[in-house]
C-alpha cells in the first residue's frame, strides 16, 4: 500500500468513527487528540524507565497506529500530502547534513 493511500485509509477510518459517535472535527480538536495519543506514547515508552513494566510490542504498536491515525487525519484536513511531505523533508536534510 502506497502512504497516500495509507493516509486516505486511515484518515477515513477516523472519520467514521467521528460520524458514529456525533463528532464534529476540526484541526484544533485533531490536534489535541494528536497531542493526547502522543501523550499515551510516551507513557508506554517510559514504562521502564519509570519502574512500572517492560512495554509490550502489542501496547507500543497499538500507540504508535494511534498517532498515526491522528496523524493522518490532521495532514487530510490540512490538505498536507504526507509522502511528499516526508520525501521533500528528507531532501532537505539530505542537503543540509551532506547525507
Amino acid at each position: 500500500m502506497e502512504v497516500k493511500e495509507f493516509q486516505k485509509l486511515s484518515a477515513g477510518m477516523v472519520d467514521r468513527i467521528d460520524r458514529k459517535l456525533g463528532v464534529e472535527r476540526d484541526g484544533h480538536l485533531n490536534l489535541a487528540q494528536l497531542f493526547e495519543e502522543l501523550g499515551e506514547l510516551t507513557r508506554v515508552v517510559n514504562a521502564k524507565r519509570l519502574k512500572r513494566r517492560e512495554p509490550g510490542g502489542e501496547e507500543l504498536e497499538g500507540e504508535f497506529a494511534d498517532v498515526f491515525l491522528q496523524l493522518a487525519r490532521l495532514a487530510e484536513l490540512l490538505g498536507v500530502d504526507l509522502e511528499k511531505a516526508v520525501l521533500d523533508k528528507v531532501e532537505v536534510l539530505k542537503k543540509r547534513h551532506g547525507l
